[in-house]
């Protein structure tokens, strides 16, 4: 039979010819990653800015808002095992991973719009409800693009590098994302602190992060089309399978590999769901910092993350993926921890405070992308680790599984946060007096968003430490694979 040219790569047909070995060009690399626009738009607008304007604009309760926040990520965390592994099975003339990028985006993106525009009520527990709903639909629709959109990459990328490489190009699209919305949020619209608790301001905020995504998803899935070629068949009795959905999750935590990657992104992201929803409580309220300052805090930890692209890139030359992903987030839970420390003891003046976090910032930037790249590169690796376990290709289901974890500890974090807010007595602060916040308040509201989350998420390096699936092992794993493939049917 003829070979199938496409993009640039000769892939012969035949069973044994089913993964080729060729790279990636860069600009298939890049159309692809601008998909992660969408998601550091997402994970920005809602991180930083949601908290406050559940609880500063709509006047929710921090319990109430954390509650509809943590909710929503549950009902989602629920789904993403459904939503993989229809995924990994799916036949349609337009592929496995496609139709749901494609019927993603709309409900998505006029999400992400509505929740930063939903109206002040009188009954709390009727804004509660409108703004879980909203939510489930935002988290739900996001799950349907990112689970398909990740195990695209990990089946188009196949090499032990390559595979870092991909997640090296996704993580500056994705800090791509981070950037717009801190212009929007700091510079375009949330201005001053009465914007901040304006609704005025955050309605154009939210359509415009809607407008982003919506570009940047059709954008990586018209890109991404012209990589089909390159992804796995499903094989007839996997198709019709639907009934071994709950086996086959339960499969993956038969992998050791996948089970410490999960209890790492499960410790760190409940401390760290929590501490990223009080980031703007702190700047405004602990840090007394102004928007005009606040803006260019968050600048220090993009810069560190494209500095930290070309230092993964170096120290992926001579440790292993695992040692550099648990030393960067060593050093993020130190970076974070040291700010307020220092504040509290005072030994930082107030002129200093700007520089300070600025600085410690960038090193948590460089760190993060450190632990990002590496990290979506070893549940990569286990994908196959699996393949060769169970005879299955399971992309989408370990992504759904990586993303159950992060997402049911973010879940929890938001559920924490608000809680946190309501116990040191900070809700009911900004709802009276903004400017007149007891100090202790604003003490344990410092604590709690660094040393406190710091010190939980240690926790996660030492589980990483235990994680064994290295260069050479994944090696000797794709070259079995390689030789069951050329093998008669």
């Amino acid at each position: 039979m003829a070979e199938i040219m496409a993009d640039g790569f000769d892939v012969p047909a035949g069973p044994a010819a089913a993964r080729p070995a060729a790279r990636l060009s860069i600009g298939q690399k890049t159309f692809y990653a601008v998909g992660d626009i969408a998601d550091g738009v997402k994970n920005t607008a809602l991180g930083l800015f949601l908290l406050l304007y559940l609880t500063g604009v709509l006047g929710l309760s921090g319990s109430m808002a954390g509650l509809a926040s943590g909710l929503a990520v549950l009902v989602d965390a629920v789904l993403d095992p459904l939503i993989g592994y229809w995924s990994d099975n799916l036949r349609s003339r337009w592929g496995r991973r496609h139709p749901f990028m494609l019927l993603s985006v709309i409900p998505f993106s006029i999400a992400i719009g509505l929740i930063f525009s939903l109206p002040h009520l009188e009954s709390p527990w009727l804004t509660f409800a409108m703004a879980l709903a909203t939510l489930v639909t935002l988290r739900v629709g996001f799950s349907c693009f990112v689970l398909p959109y990740a195990a695209l990459g990990a089946e188009v990328a196949r090499d032990y590098t390559e595979r870092s490489v991909l997640m090296t190009f996704r993580n500056f699209f994705n800090n791509c994302g981070v950037i717009l919305v801190l212009v929007l949020g700091y510079s375009v619209f949330l201005t001053d602190k009465a914007a901040f608790l304006s609704r005025d301001a955050y309605i154009p905020f939210g359509w415009t992060c809607a407008a982003i995504i919506f570009v940047s998803v059709l954008v990586s899935c018209a890109s991404s089309w012209r990589l089909r070629h390159l992804m796995h068949e499903v094989a007839p009795k996997e198709a019709g399978a639907r009934s071994r959905v709950f086996g086959d999750f339960f499969d993956i935590f038969r992998n050791s590999s996948f089970v410490i990657l999960f209890m790492t992104v499960l410790t760190f992201f409940i401390s760290q769901g929590a501490a990223a929803s009080l980031t703007n409580h702190a700047l405004l309220f602990f840090w007394k910092l102004p928007p005009e300052i606040i803006q260019f805090i968050p600048i220090g930890l993009v810069v560190g993350n494209v500095v930290g692209i070309p230092v993964v890139g170096l120290l992926l030359r001579r440790y292993e993926k695992s040692v550099i992903c648990a030393f960067a987030l060593a050093i993020f839970c130190a970076c974070q921890a040291i700010p307020a420390s220092l504040y509290l003891a005072g030994l930082v003046s107030d002129s200093a405070v700007p520089f300070m976090l600025w600085g410690f910032q960038f090193v948590i930037g460089i760190a993060a992308t450190c632990a990002t790249i590496t990290f979506g590169s070893m549940m990569m690796d286990a994908a196959d680790e699996h393949e060769l376990l169970f005879s299955v290709r399971r992309e989408g289901l370990y992504f759904a599984g990586l993303v159950f974890s992060v997402k049911a500890a973010v879940g929890g974090g938001f559920i924490v946060a608000g809680v946190a807010l309501d116990l040191i007595g900070f809700t009911q602060g900004v709802a009276t007096s903004p400017d007149a916040i007891p100090q202790n308040t604003l003490t344990l509201l410092g604590i709690v968003s660094g040393p406190g989350a710091a010190i939980v998420s240690l926790i996660s390096v030492v589980i990483l430490l235990r994680y064994r699936l290295g260069k050479d092992k994944l090696h000797s794993i794709q070259a079995e694979l390689e030789a069951r493939r050329a093998a008669p049917a």
